[in-house]
């Protein structure tokens, strides 16, 4: 139990019509009472009820004129008194408000404290209070339903139901620890013990496959556009941005540094690349930008590779990609290409085994199957489950348990000793996604990615 009070903004920075300050803690009635003049003077504050009202100064001068409500432990989001300003949303307003409060017995919030203090103080399901975080950082609607999922609670009882059938079995080995029988573990047999195994491991191993799916929906798709100098990279890039971002000259090596963009592609998220063209670069600043462009291919889960149709392009060279990228050759240009047909363009096969498209970044032609082929490379159209690993935290912990349950199906004979200790570190590790097991260090890891004010 905390035995603070704290305080932050939790709309975000910018102007709009209404701005919202919360404070929670033990003092917040008290802060309320103290900053706080309603509109009638029969007032009270009243549970759960909206009062309008004015914000005053230390010396009773009206900041803005709000509305506000207190709401009591428990039975409030961080499970604590918990009291809501609802003023008009601009920078300076809301920084002048929340200093008021902080001047009164009261400290500014850390990054996610209002959910972690949720979670300490009611128990919440730590998946859950993850996907409130990840709904207010989806970027496409595909990524807001997967959160949605989590939010909801889905994903979550799905872990449950897995930890319950493993604790399930560990609760009949232990039941009957000294066995006489050589070939049974426990009460259940070795036999059923092992098919229970596999059943558990099966579903297991099909939630994990979903991550990397689940990943590129909540992270985003990150494509890179790569090539020599001239080839069309900053057209393509303003072509599929729908809006001129990227300088385009006829000057070979205008582009000197990266730059990027979100695009939704029917709901992948994907964060588009310009990059440096690839050559011996002929300044200090060109030679600067082509080692970076070199350096974030490392980050990428899909390369453009893009080459001018006209100029017949040899194989390309290796460009050292990791197993899990994935590269699409560009062939761009194709408005001013004079030899179009598939018989004249039979050296273009040639080049290379990845997929193929040519386009015209002028004139638009063969986007949508460039478009298209980008999303069938990053496989979100295989999304058929709505129960989908998203964090990366929680795949390291089905990892663990993985390795848990593999270990008692590589040993036959294993005592139920050892069987007993690997189903219960099995259903600790998976109990930390939903925060049946945790430490402050696993609370201080997830809320810190959280922003200001959740």
């Amino acid at each position: 139990m905390h035995d603070d009070t704290i305080a932050a903004i939790a709309t975000p920075t910018g102007s709009g019509g209404i701005g919202v300050i919360r404070v929670s803690g033990p003092d917040s009635r008290d802060i309320l009472n103290s900053i706080f003049v309603p509109h009638s003077k029969k007032s009270r504050p009243t549970p759960y009820l909206l009062r309008v009202g004015h914000l005053i100064d230390s010396h009773k001068e009206i900041l803005d004129e709000v509305m506000t409500v207190f709401m009591p432990g428990p039975k409030s989001y961080t499970g604590e008194d918990l009291v809501e300003i609802y003023c008009h949303a601009g920078a300076v307003v809301l920084r002048t408000i929340l200093n008021r409060v902080l001047q009164l017995n009261c400290r500014p919030a850390e990054a996610g404290e209002f959910s972690q203090r949720r979670f300490v103080n009611s128990g919440e399901d730590l998946s859950r209070l993850e996907g409130a975080a990840d709904i207010v950082a989806a970027k496409t609607d595909l990524a807001y339903r997967l959160s949605r999922e989590h939010l909801i609670g889905n994903y979550g009882t799905y872990i449950n139901n897995i930890r319950h059938n493993i604790v399930r079995l560990l609760a009949e080995i232990e039941a009957d620890i000294d066995f006489p029988d050589e070939d049974s573990v426990g009460t259940i047999g070795r036999k059923m013990l092992h098919k229970q195994l596999d059943s558990i491991i099966e579903e297991l191993s099909a939630l994990n496959d979903s991550y990397r799916t689940g990943r590129i929906i909540r992270d985003g798709y990150r494509v890179i556009l790569l090539g020599a100098p001239n080839v069309g990279k900053s057209s393509l890039f303003n072509k599929l941005i729908k809006h001129t971002r990227s300088l385009v000259t006829p000057i070979p090596g205008t582009t000197r540094d990266y730059i990027s963009e979100w695009i939704d592609i029917d709901g992948l998220p994907v964060e588009l690349y310009d990059t440096a063209g690839l050559r011996t670069g002929r300044g200090q600043i060109e030679k600067a930008g082509i080692a970076l462009s070199k350096k974030i291919i490392s980050k990428a889960d899909l390369i453009l590779y893009i080459e001018d149709i006209n100029n017949r392009p040899k194989p390309l060279a290796k460009l050292n990609l990791k197993k899990h990228q994935q590269m699409i050759t560009v062939l761009n240009k194709a408005d001013i290409c004079k030899a179009l047909k598939s018989s004249e363009l039979a050296w273009v096969k040639k080049l290379d085994s990845s997929p193929l498209c040519v386009i015209s970044a002028r004139t638009g032609r063969g986007i949508k199957s460039l478009l298209r082929e980008i999303h069938k490379l990053a496989g979100v159209s295989d999304l058929t489950e709505s129960i989908v690993v998203t964090s990366e935290r929680h795949k390291k912990k089905i990892d663990s348990c993985l390795i848990h349950l593999k270990n008692i199906r590589k040993i036959i004979d294993m005592p139920a000793e050892i069987v007993s200790l690997e189903l219960r570190q099995a259903a600790d590790t998976i109990g930390e996604i939903t925060g049946h097991i945790y430490t402050e260090q696993i609370l201080d890891e997830i809320f810190a990615n959280f922003c200001i004010g959740k």
